[in-house]
């Protein structure tokens, strides 16, 4: 009983652990596109960025730097 708890436990924190990095990953690729195609980034969009915790969402940001022409189309100017 308490090795199946612990065995939950421990699967639950790694599969956590894994979307964080893979949340974490997502920031700085879309990070990196946004400042090679708009230059140097403002500590708030930075901020903005860093604050998205949706995979989904950072996902779509990262489609659309590639079609839109400025920050504050993306939402984040």
């Amino acid at each position: 009983m308490l090795e199946e708890t612990l065995t939950e436990w421990l699967n639950g924190a790694e599969r956590k652990g894994r979307r964080e990095g893979q949340i974490e990953g997502m920031r700085r690729l879309l990070l990196q596109q946004l400042e090679q195609r708009f230059g140097s980034l403002s500590p708030g969009v930075r901020r903005r960025v860093k604050a998205i915790t949706s995979a989904k969402e950072l996902g779509a940001l990262a489609k659309r730097v590639l079609v839109v022409g400025s920050l504050a189309e993306m939402g984040l100017g």
